[in-house]
């Protein structure tokens, strides 16, 4: 089907299910399709969408209509289905417009969407980071997209056996998307520094904490590049926030119920900046999903509140604390020349066992990114994927 009508977006649309038959009854447009499913379109949501250049630019893609210039007691005049497959549509404003029928079910409300859920760990039971060859993921698109979804799904995964390069670290992150740059720059090395701006550029122990809470919206993503690393202990101890605040909900509901309504300041101590974020330590969706977490005990500021609400935030600071540190929750690994690990900085607790700099080398440069670049580089790549299996067997979108 070589001729079917483009759609308002560089998306691949796959026909899953062919349209049978077409009703409408006002501004309402019903398709019934091959597996017997109905939906429904709302006439403004159609002509918004029409595929032609008046109204969606034809390389932009993006809708070039004012709203206001439509009808707004627009209706449907007629509708029906195509030889090829595609689902046209006649408006009272003399519009004709054709839909792709792989678009018009793909975008078509068929009850609430429950967003994929993350695969929530213990230590206990993950160990270790998901992990995957680097040099495999950085020449093959489908590794790579491996390493996007359990980064995304797990809020931690690893990249092994790079090789050591100046550059390679910013070369993949720019993969997913862009760099956004902190107070410690574009990017920054662990390492002990004789003035330290942060606990991160001493050899001590740090305990699990989010990088920028201190931030209005905090970083996102973290890349940790280990170029060397002969030094005695420092291994890294991470832990799911989102498991921890999960099995609190259940737990001690009080805590929890705390934990997502009152809200505390982070403020950086450095000589040269004061930045400061406030915020709840869960974070949560009018749904109840869990978003985000913004913990950090050494750059949390003293809580401005009642007593009362003090009384009941610390508690429950301190509870979620004590299963931040709890081994049952903690992953803990050393970090080996040649890995880059990746984590969720909203949501992926990290922290690292203190380590003796003396007689070894520690060598690890970190770049901070966004979520939202790490779920548009899946989108884009799996679109990709579809585009190619799709030109693969001769289908065209």
């Amino acid at each position: 089907m070589t001729d079917l009508p483009w759609t308002p977006d560089f998306d691949s649309w796959p026909i899953t299910h062919g349209a049978m038959a077409t009703t409408h009854t006002g501004d309402v447009l019903s398709v019934t399709w091959s597996d017997g499913a109905t939906s429904q379109y709302h006439a403004l949501l159609l002509r918004e969408n029409s595929a032609d250049p008046a109204t969606i630019h034809p390389k932009a893609r993006e809708m070039c209509l004012s709203p206001c210039a439509i009808p707004p007691e627009l209706e449907i005049c007629a509708a029906g289905v195509e030889d090829n497959g595609a689902i046209w549509v006649r408006f009272s404003d003399a519009t004709r417009s054709a839909f792709h029928p792989g678009w018009l079910r793909g975008i078509a409300w068929f009850g609430e969407e429950q967003p994929p859920a993350p695969v929530l760990w213990r230590g206990e039971d993950q160990p270790e980071p998901p992990s995957f060859d680097g040099p495999e993921a950085l020449s093959d698109p489908a590794v790579f997209l491996q390493w996007l979804e359990a980064l995304r799904d797990y809020g931690v995964a690893r990249l092994r056996g790079l090789p050591q390069e100046d550059g390679l670290l910013e070369r993949i992150v720019t993969r997913i998307g862009p760099v956004r740059e902190s107070n410690f720059g574009r990017q920054y090395t662990l390492e002990i520094k004789d003035d330290p701006d942060s606990q991160a550029f001493t050899s001590d122990m740090l305990l699990q904490h989010i990088d920028l809470p201190t931030r209005e919206t905090p970083h996102g993503l973290q890349f940790l590049y280990t170029r060397d690393n002969t030094t005695t202990g420092g291994e890294g101890l991470y832990a799911d926030a989102y498991r921890i605040a999960e099995d609190m909900r259940l737990e001690e509901p009080a805590h929890f119920h705390s934990l997502v309504t009152d809200v505390w300041e982070y403020s950086n101590r450095a000589r040269g900046s004061d930045y400061r974020g406030w915020g709840p330590v869960v974070e949560t969706d009018p749904a109840g999903h869990i978003t985000g977490i913004r913990y950090n005990t050494f750059l949390r500021a003293p809580l401005k509140a009642p007593v009362h609400v003090q009384r009941r935030a610390y508690k429950a600071y301190r509870a979620f604390c004590a299963r931040a540190q709890d081994a049952r929750y903690l992953m803990a690994f050393r970090y080996a020349p040649g890995d880059l690990l990746a984590f969720d900085n909203r949501r992926a607790l990290h922290g690292r066992a203190g380590y003796e700099a003396k007689g070894g080398t520690r060598f690890i440069e970190g770049i901070y990114a966004d979520r939202d670049d790490l779920q548009s580089r899946i989108r884009t790549l799996r679109r990709q994927m579809r585009a190619e299996a799709e030109a693969g067997a001769g289908v065209g979108a």
